[in-house]
């Protein structure tokens, strides 16, 4: 495996020094990239004498006379990237799209997946502005490992301390490791819950979170999919996305899918999505006393109606929630929607980071899930689409 390494400049970048000997030790090929922070605090000359490979500067970008600009040349080689340790000053110009040095220039012309390892001190870490960074940089496809609590450089004890070095060989053998196998589709994922007006003020909902769409969206990233997000409510930040709709009502959930879902791969319907909406809104807000009867009706069924127009090459995946029957459900609603697969799910899983129930295939397969995380589904349910994908 290929790994970019990037320094920047921190007290901890004296760890980047093992990171990148123990790449080496563990087989891998390793460039490096030091900024001129990182200049401050290790040598080129330490890392490649480490690594047997180049180590580029600042001064290595600005050479003229390049056929191909390095940063370029850079961005094309490695399989995986991961910067060690990350400051604060990095992470900021990163989230906002800054390129004005060699490592900034190199990670935005960069496809391949990014490992981050922060270290500052702890004021730092748990300032609004750093991390409000950091959630954009989520919402990227940007991965993170800590900062963890320890004792810091200045003697205090807090977090902000960098990730161990076996910790991050381990987070980027495991990304390297997994193949781009979703690389140019566009998925669009659906999640959290619906609203639907009683009154000014009321609304019938549910209990979804839209821990799912999270799960769903972050592996999406890490096989290399282009991901559209089409959230309702929440109580989750959404993260992991290209791009972002917000749908609050079943009506602006459908009316957005019919736009988006015809230019895209794969739709999966993660979305818990009203079965009823009341009859017309009653206005302003109904006063307390009394007994107040709502009349409800249908609401469209979404999946369904965007089955009737899907082409031979997409994938649609459903979500069953039961609380009995589940498998004769699951697969009437399967049938009935038209959709590649569903998973067939209790209704615990609401809320919850854990799911259980069966991923079941149009064409006969049934996979139970024996109470596994979310993000372990979503690991599954990518496989079947890739399969799906692949088998056309």
């Amino acid at each position: 495996m290929k790994v970019l390494l990037g320094v920047t400049g921190s007290i901890a970048a004296y760890k980047s020094v093992l990171v990148a000997r123990l790449l080496v030790k563990a087989g891998h090929e390793v460039k490096t990239i030091l900024s001129r922070g990182g200049e401050n605090f290790i040598s080129s000359l330490s890392i490649s004498n480490l690594t047997v490979n180049d180590v580029f500067t600042e001064d290595d970008f600005w050479i003229p006379g390049q056929k191909v600009p390095l940063h370029i040349e850079l961005a094309r080689w490695p399989d995986v990237v991961v910067v060690a340790p990350a400051t604060m000053h990095f992470l900021g110009k990163l989230a906002h799209g800054l390129a004005d040095d060699l490592l900034t220039s190199t990670i935005g012309a960069i496809d391949r997946p990014v490992l981050l390892a922060p270290a500052m001190h702890t004021e730092m870490w748990n300032s609004r502005v750093l991390q409000d960074n950091v959630k954009r940089l989520k919402i990227f496809g940007y991965e993170f490992i800590g900062p963890y609590e320890g004792e810091l450089s200045s003697g205090d004890r807090g977090i902000g301390r960098m990730a161990e070095p076996e910790d991050i060989i381990e987070r980027v053998i495991e990304i390297g490791n997994t193949e781009r196998k979703l690389r140019g589709k566009k998925i669009v994922i659906t999640y959290g819950g619906t609203e639907e007006d009683i009154d000014e003020v009321r609304v019938i909902t549910n209990k979804s979170s839209g821990k799912m769409g999270i799960s769903l969206s972050r592996r999406a990233k890490e096989l290399g999919a282009h991901v559209i997000a089409v959230v309702g409510r929440v109580e989750v930040h959404p993260l992991y996305y290209d791009e972002i709709y917000y749908a609050r009502s079943v009506d602006q959930l459908s009316a957005t899918l019919h736009e988006i879902v015809p230019k895209a791969d794969v739709l999966i319907m993660a979305a818990a999505v009203s079965d009823f909406k009341p009859v017309g809104r009653m206005e302003g807000k109904v006063k307390r006393g009394g007994k107040l009867v709502v009349e409800f009706e249908p609401t469209e069924d979404i999946l369904k109606s965007l089955s009737e127009h899907k082409r031979p090459d997409q994938v649609f995946v459903g979500f069953a929630l039961e609380s009995k029957n589940l498998l004769e459900n699951a697969r009437k609603k399967m049938e009935e929607k038209g959709v590649d697969m569903i998973v067939a799910n209790y209704a615990t899983a609401m809320g919850s980071d854990y799911i259980s129930g069966y991923i079941l295939t149009k064409d006969g397969e049934r996979i139970p899930l024996e109470t596994i995380t979310k993000s372990e589904l979503a690991i599954l349910l990518y496989d079947k689409i890739a399969e799906k994908i692949e088998k056309g």
